[in-house]
């Protein structure tokens, strides 16, 4: 296997659709490198890649330079701090009248 050092806000998730072309290899990779699935990777670390799972979406992401990452930033983090799925804040989403 090869290695990969993640980029700033790449998730394992990330990781596996990059190198193998399937979220599904994000389970090797967390076994491989001794990492949760949901662990925040630090930039530049290395990590030991999964055998691929899609040959064609891993051919596109090469040929095209795709690094995807979707970690949130910090500022992202800030704008929604009790955020998630259904969560609308009161006078910041909305406004009651």
């Amino acid at each position: 296997m090869a290695k990969i050092a993640p980029s700033d806000r790449q998730s394992l998730l990330d990781i596996a659709v990059q190198t193998s072309g399937g979220v599904e290899a994000a389970f090797d990779l967390a076994a491989a490198n001794d990492v949760s699935v949901s662990e925040p990777l630090e930039a530049g670390a290395q990590f030991e890649t999964a055998p691929v799972a899609d040959k064609m979406v891993l051919e596109r992401y090469t040929a095209r330079q795709i690094r995807p990452a979707t970690e949130l930033s910090d500022e992202e983090i800030e704008a929604a701090p009790f955020g998630g799925i259904g969560y609308m804040g009161i006078e910041v989403d909305f406004m009651v009248r």
